[in-house]
């Protein structure tokens, strides 16, 4: 189980969590709701904690937009090698698509060999909004 070691409920109830929103983004506050809402109240420096234990081991991965943003969440399946390819997040429902398809690794081909430049993604986030945002907004 991932962050092995001192396992507690709130832990389990944590991991839980993000693994059953796996497809977005979360917040530390909506974790703290989630517990909340099932019983299970922490303090909310453990979850900050136990999130950052998480992220060291690669369990999730830790999001900030810009300086003075929050941090978001998202849980990461083993073999998904996010510090490998882009990700794109939606500004509106907070989805991440991941871009692990063969044409990014021919722009990074193409960067390396034009521009002399090596792609280094970690973390890395393009940000707009998704299929299903999109289709919402042009029905408003």
């Amino acid at each position: 189980m991932a962050g092995n070691g001192y396992t507690t409920t709130s832990r389990k109830k944590i991991l839980e969590y993000l693994m059953a929103n796996s497809d977005r983004t979360v917040t530390v506050a909506d974790i703290d709701q989630y517990l909340k809402k099932n019983d299970n109240e922490v303090n909310i420096t453990t979850i900050y904690r136990y999130l950052d234990k998480l992220a060291k081991e690669g369990t999730v991965m830790k999001y900030v937009a810009e300086k003075g943003s929050q941090a978001v969440y998202q849980y990461v399946e083993m073999g998904h090698h996010c510090a490998e390819h882009l990700h794109l997040k939606c500004v509106s429902c907070g989805c991440i698509i991941h871009l692990e398809c063969a044409f990014m690794d021919e722009i990074a081909e193409h960067v390396l060999k034009d521009h002399g430049f090596t792609l280094q993604c970690k973390n890395s986030i393009i940000y707009g909004l998704c299929r299903e945002c999109r289709k919402k907004q042009d029905r408003e």
